[in-house]
């Protein structure tokens, strides 16, 4: 039985929040040369991704409230896969700038979804 799409939501929030939290205020000279911070970073956008990619199978309708969803789960494929030609500069600037704005997409989505 296909989970319920909140529990997508979720998964991606707290990979999201993960996000945040790793990241802290490290510029981005910090970051590029942090590799535990930069593997820490790109698993939980990965895992957002994928949770995003599996809402986007199973609610359609609610993957399309994401702002740049598509991109979302695209990043994700290149995370997952590209990883001999990633740019660590690109991974910085969506941790840090796109990330905050698609959680707090994800925490609105999340708030129509009724209490258990």
């Amino acid at each position: 039985m296909p989970k319920q799409p909140d529990i997508y939501l979720e998964i991606a929030l707290t990979a999201l929040r993960k996000t945040a939290e790793f990241m802290g205020d490290r510029s981005l000279e910090q970051y590029l040369s942090d590799e535990f911070c930069q593997a820490a970073i790109e698993r939980e956008l990965e895992i957002a991704g994928d949770a995003l990619g599996q809402l986007r199978k199973v609610r359609p309708d609610i993957f399309e409230r994401i702002p740049e969803g598509a991109m979302v789960i695209a990043f994700r494929n290149v995370l997952a896969h590209g990883y001999a030609t990633l740019n660590h500069r690109i991974v910085y600037t969506a941790a840090t700038q796109k990330a905050p704005a698609l959680r707090l997409a994800l925490q609105q989505i999340l708030a129509d979804f009724p209490s258990p």
